[in-house]
């Protein structure tokens, strides 16, 4: 049964990073050289299975001339599976160093016999996103979607969530996004749900903001706000942890390593790198 839910993760901890959509001003929250690293679990009954790795990654660097922000995402199931279902998702995002707003937006699928290639072009001055969508054995699709204001992809909105203020909000508030998914934009939104401390193995407590993405209904999520996510409470906010539950059972991503922090004085992180253990 893991199989299928290894593919989850990336879009998991991706998604998790919404009254009217509002775009930043300036990024506060996070700069290239960044690096995070997850575990990724599925629950099988009672038992938390360790499923695979996430890493997500930030760079400074250039898209048509332009200064931008690399935002990486990639994705592996545990060695261990690889004979059973390989599973090696990348995700690849171009943004704008100021708004976030995306470039140009690259998701390569690669699981066991499934192979999928999805490119978005944004343009920013036709207010049009240029799509090209390759499927194993099947013709390359091209489209063309009207934009509409402060559009993200699944890998940018992580970042753009990160710097949203939510100490304006009250618990229960939704705060919507729009976000490009598989081809359409949605109206989407996640209802912000307090603070809550997560207590780490080593013992410290990490105070966190907590909210419940609304998910889009597909093969993986039944739709609805079937996902738990919770941000450092802090300068940098982190996703600490994500967890949602799936078709069949439930996936969880957890912290495990970061560098590169752009907060180092007001943050719960002591160092610039280190390791993060939650307590199940």
């Amino acid at each position: 049964m893991i199989k299928k839910h290894l593919a989850c993760l990336l879009l998991l901890l991706a998604f998790a990073q919404i009254t009217k959509a509002q775009c930043i001003e300036k990024n506060i929250a996070f700069q290239e050289g960044e690096k995070l690293t997850y575990r990724g679990y599925y629950n099988w009954g009672f038992i938390w299975v360790a499923a695979g790795e996430v890493e997500l990654s930030v760079q400074q660097s250039h898209y048509q001339n332009k200064e931008a922000f690399h935002f990486y995402g990639k994705g592996k199931n545990v060695s261990a599976f690889d004979w059973f279902f390989k599973l090696r998702d990348t995700l690849s995002c171009y943004a704008n160093r100021e708004t976030l707003a995306p470039f140009y937006f690259d998701r390569r699928t690669n699981e066991a016999k499934y192979h999928a290639h999805h490119e978005y072009w944004f343009s920013s001055n036709k207010k049009e996103i240029y799509s090209r969508i390759q499927k194993k054995s099947k013709p390359v699709l091209f489209d063309t979607i009207a934009n509409k204001p402060c559009t993200f992809d699944i890998l940018s909105i992580a970042y753009y969530v990160r710097n949203l203020d939510f100490s304006k909000y009250k618990k229960g508030t939704k705060i919507p996004i729009s976000m490009l998914v598989d081809n359409e934009i949605h109206a989407l939104y996640i209802r912000y749900l307090g603070l809550e401390t997560i207590k780490t193995k080593s013992g410290e407590w990490f105070e966190c903001l907590k909210f419940s993405p609304l998910l889009v209904e597909g093969t993986m999520f039944k739709g609805g706000e079937d996902m738990t996510v919770w941000l450092s409470n802090d300068d940098n906010r982190i996703p600490i942890m994500v967890e949602a539950k799936v078709l069949v059972g439930s996936v969880k991503g957890i912290l495990d390593s970061y560098e590169g922090l752009r907060n180092t004085k007001n943050s719960f992180f002591k160092k610039k790198s280190g390791k993060v253990e939650i307590t199940e």
